[in-house]
């Protein structure tokens, strides 16, 4: 017997076996994206919170220590949401200082987002 042609069972099988590895291509591809996307949102925020937080290394000197701007700051500064690439971001700066002082010690910024 001579066969020249392919019988509808392997090609049923094929066709089964390139839909699985494209579905698995296609997951791949989607992750990736979204990933992307994410690690893009994230450099986004640490740039706005370093524009928040860089201002501030100017007025922290030594023998400025208890007269600058952040001497008699203490608690949260929200700052109204930014909207950059069509994601919302909404920065906090907070400030902290020694218990009993008016001194801050420590400067923090968090941003957050909520990614679409």
């Amino acid at each position: 017997m001579n066969k020249k042609a392919l019988t509808l069972l392997e090609i049923l099988v094929s066709i089964t076996l390139l839909s699985i590895t494209m579905t698995g291509m296609l997951n791949i591809f989607t992750s990736s994206t979204r990933q992307q996307r994410h690690s893009r949102s994230r450099l986004t925020a640490a740039e706005l919170a370093r524009s928040f937080v860089d201002p501030l290394h100017m007025d922290v000197r030594q023998d400025q220590w208890g007269t600058n701007c952040l001497s008699g700051f203490a608690g949260s500064c929200p700052s109204a949401p930014l909207t950059i690439g069509g994601i919302s971001y909404t920065p906090i700066v907070t400030c902290g200082g020694a218990p009993g002082t008016s001194i801050v010690r420590k400067v923090t910024a968090k941003v957050t987002w909520n990614e679409p």
